[in-house]
């Protein structure tokens, strides 16, 4: 069970928004929807070697107060890194709080 104590980071939520730009072409850009507290936890941390470079992945975990239509396809920011949300996020408590897997993006 999550106390709202435990809530003390923000993130912020975002979406993907498509635009054109000055040569009429599409853009993809992301938009913030939200701002909301969450807890965050670590999930794991992974070094590997892609193509003779070499990288590393994080995964954390952050659970905010439940709301609705976030979606797998949406990122967090978190201490102005970018995350993607990995599968779709965990109700937990009967629509209290849900629980986000996300990876950094690099």
């Amino acid at each position: 069970m999550v106390s709202a104590g435990e809530l003390d980071r923000q993130v912020q939520l975002q979406s993907a928004t498509t635009s054109t730009n000055d040569y009429n072409e599409v853009v993809q850009t992301w938009a913030t929807y939200a701002t909301v507290w969450a807890k965050m936890e670590f999930h794991q941390a992974n070094e590997a070697t892609e193509s003779a470079r070499q990288f590393a992945q994080m995964d954390l975990y952050f659970t905010i107060r439940w709301r609705s239509g976030l979606e797998p396809d949406h990122q967090l920011v978190f201490e102005d890194k970018t995350y993607r949300i990995v599968g779709r996020p965990r109700e937990i408590d009967r629509r209290r709080f849900l629980k986000i897997q996300a990876s950094l993006v690099e």
